[in-house]
């Protein structure tokens, strides 16, 4: 655990301009955030991942109290920072989930953050984090909408562990893939209806991402 004050905030107007980047992979936890009575937000998983081309930034909260927005900011040196746009906070006493997705390209790592924003102007910032630029190809599943009871895969990196998430984050199937590269082939689990899903690889560096469509 660990202890934050909300400062008076400035006024800060969303941007606009989108900063480059390709595809980027690493994870915060930030068990529990405290503004020492003025306000409270439990937040968690602070992700970016590679989504189609696109960086995604997630995190979770268990609870919310009088916040206002979660602003996005990025650096490429760890001391200035710009906004990047913001998330209106839903306030739900038992949480949310959150997420923020921007078209990117680029060659450069960098630092993100997010500023906690409450109804009463005070902020705080999470930890700043690196994430690191690789350069895999986001498109590895083809084709991504699929009529077969086959998914095909198409890897130049090894990776380690495949898995099938639902829209809202549940875990519908996990293959290991043992670091094989080239092409392989996954049964499609008859447990899957039609509709849409995200393909998540992981290995010890990163994870990457493809929504595909079960026709």
């Amino acid at each position: 655990m660990f202890h934050i004050k909300f400062l008076a905030m400035k006024t800060i107007f969303l941007r606009t301009t989108i900063l480059p980047f390709f595809i980027i992979f690493l994870i915060l936890t930030a068990p529990y955030i405290n503004a020492q009575g003025l306000s409270t937000i439990q937040l968690t998983n602070f992700k970016a991942e590679s989504r189609n081309g696109n960086v995604g930034l997630s995190w979770k909260t268990q609870s919310e109290k009088d916040i206002m927005q979660f602003e996005i900011e990025y650096s490429q040196d760890g001391k200035y920072y710009r906004n990047m746009g913001f998330i209106p906070a839903r306030n739900n006493i038992n949480g949310d989930l959150y997420e923020f997705e921007y078209s990117v390209s680029g060659s450069d790592s960098a630092f993100y953050r997010l500023k906690v924003v409450d109804k009463n102007g005070k902020w705080l910032y999470t930890d700043p984090v690196l994430f690191k630029i690789n350069n895999i190809s986001p498109f590895f599943i083809n084709p991504s909408v699929i009529n077969t009871d086959v998914m095909n895969i198409f890897l130049q990196d090894p990776f380690y562990s495949l898995e099938v998430v639902s829209l809202d984050g549940i875990v519908l199937l996990k293959q290991n893939l043992s670091g094989k590269t080239g092409r392989i082939d996954i049964p499609i689990s008859p447990t899957l209806g039609r509709g849409a899903y995200i393909v998540r690889l992981s290995n010890y560096e990163k994870i990457i991402t493809q929504k595909i469509i079960i026709q």
